[in-house]
């Protein structure tokens, strides 16, 4: 694991770049664990699933504590390159001079990809998710076993439909 950001010791940019790398570490395991969570949900495998929201939930948990790092280390920087603590690394790296912009700027589009792609997979979890619980509803609904709420694609709570199509994949 990327080391404790240390702003005594380490210059106001070598703080921000290993807050950088370690950011996207965090983020890297965070993608890990909803890759996992996918490839159970799709091979229709739910006996984990309560696991894998537990690693999820600390990997989500160890992203808020690195952006709190890198966020605390961004305002250090700015602040040493003569701009306003609020800034943005886009704003610091065009604010410094080589290696540091390059380094800046290769960090910035790395935490962008592994945004995009945390988001896509997060986005398509819930997918999964609410298809196995349609199906389970719809299961259930065969045996004579009303539910009362469902959800759709976003995660957020529907009325169930009085339908017991199974195979409904809407969600």
């Amino acid at each position: 694991m990327i080391e404790d950001v240390d702003l005594v010791r380490d210059t106001p940019l070598e703080a921000l770049a290993t807050a950088i790398a370690a950011q996207t570490d965090a983020l890297g395991r965070l993608r890990f664990k909803f890759e996992v969570q996918q490839m159970m949900l799709s091979g229709g495998c739910t006996t984990w699933v309560a696991e894998t929201t537990e690693e999820l939930e600390a990997a989500i948990d160890a992203v808020h504590e690195c952006d709190s790092r890198f966020r605390s280390a961004l305002s250090v920087a700015a602040g040493a390159c003569g701009l306003s603590p609020e800034s943005t690394l886009r704003e610091v790296g065009a604010a410094v001079e080589e290696p540091w912009n390059y380094i800046f700027q290769q960090g910035r589009d790395e935490l962008k990809r592994s945004v995009e792609r945390v988001s896509a997979l997060c986005g398509e979890n819930r997918k999964l998710l609410a298809r196995g619980y349609l199906a389970t509803s719809a299961a259930l609904s065969l045996l004579g076993v009303a539910t009362t709420t469902a959800y759709d694609a976003s995660g957020a709570p529907v009325a169930s439909q009085s339908s017991a199509n199974i195979l409904n994949t809407k969600a």
